[in-house]
């Protein structure tokens, strides 16, 4: 795999597609990394050139910033500065920008904070634009999951309720499976718990009302992490979302469960004619 050197981090990312397709940058949610996009990948036409990063402390990319501290650089708004400096550093403009879960998150804060370069925003069981509230037990359990294998693969089995895909076998997703969990104990230590922290007290609704790019909603209806009813609240929070798709027997993770369906809707999407899009960007402006 690739990797690039930033000024604010080392990079590893994967690519699928021809280097001059229609550019699509992935963001991968929490306890992930850009691994969870192959059978996504496997789906996209070569037309499309799909470039997903490990984020911070994820996979094999760096983990800690200029002030050495570990646990530093995971709030919502530096990992957006991330993306920032991968995008310039590839020279990326005009691309659709994919989220998924809390990658949704950087994803709306990378819209909100460097307005006009992705070409549209879409978010596939995004963390809500609100942010989202960790309890002190949860805290507990993700701590947990650092030392504990079974529990680290329990949680992430929940997050993907309708697997294997149509795509794989059942022996080729358990194998598939279990690198995903050695990826998640692979993290650096602070990003167990240090995103969701982040998530706590990041607050985008106010400012949803200036994305006004064309954006798509996404939102499988077996998710117990992301409830309907504040993806519902941002999807009348931001103008450019003009709908949002209901992924019926999916679970957190379509992007693996049913990746044949994911890459159909964002598909569909990504080649409409946004010009339909003017009157919500036009509101979003004023």
């Amino acid at each position: 795999m690739p990797t690039l050197t930033t000024p604010r981090l080392t990079f590893q990312y994967r690519t699928h597609g021809d280097a001059d397709g229609l550019p699509m940058l992935l963001l991968h949610g929490s306890f992930a990394s850009s691994r969870w996009w192959e059978p996504f990948f496997a789906i996209l036409p070569d037309e499309i050139y799909a470039i997903a990063p490990d984020l911070r402390g994820c996979g094999g990319s760096g983990r800690s910033n200029d002030s050495g501290r570990s646990e530093d650089g995971y709030e919502i708004s530096d990992q957006a500065e991330d993306v920032a400096a991968f995008v310039d550093a590839l020279g990326l403009q005009d691309f659709d920008l994919v989220g998924h879960s809390s990658g949704g998150a950087i994803a709306i804060e990378y819209t909100l904070t460097h307005p006009g370069r992705a070409r549209s925003l879409i978010l596939v069981d995004s963390a809500p634009v609100e942010g989202a509230f960790t309890p002190l037990e949860g805290y507990q359990l993700l701590e947990q999951m650092r030392e504990d294998r079974g529990l680290l693969s329990q949680a992430l089995s929940s997050l993907m309720p309708s697997t294997p895909p149509p795509t794989m076998s059942a022996e080729e997703f358990r194998a598939f499976f279990e690198t995903l969990v050695d990826d998640a104990s692979g993290m650096a230590p602070a990003a167990f718990t240090a995103v969701a922290r982040a998530l706590d007290h990041w607050n985008r609704f106010e400012e949803a009302r200036y994305l006004s790019l064309p954006t798509l909603l996404l939102w499988g209806a077996l998710d117990t992490l992301v409830d309907r009813d504040s993806t519902t609240r941002m999807l009348i929070a931001i103008p450019g979302a003009a709908n949002l798709e209901v992924l019926a027997g999916v679970g957190h993770s379509p992007l693996i469960e049913s990746p044949v369906v994911l890459a159909e809707r964002i598909i569909d999407f990504i080649t409409e004619d946004f010009d339909s899009y003017q009157e919500a960007r036009t509101i979003g402006q004023q």
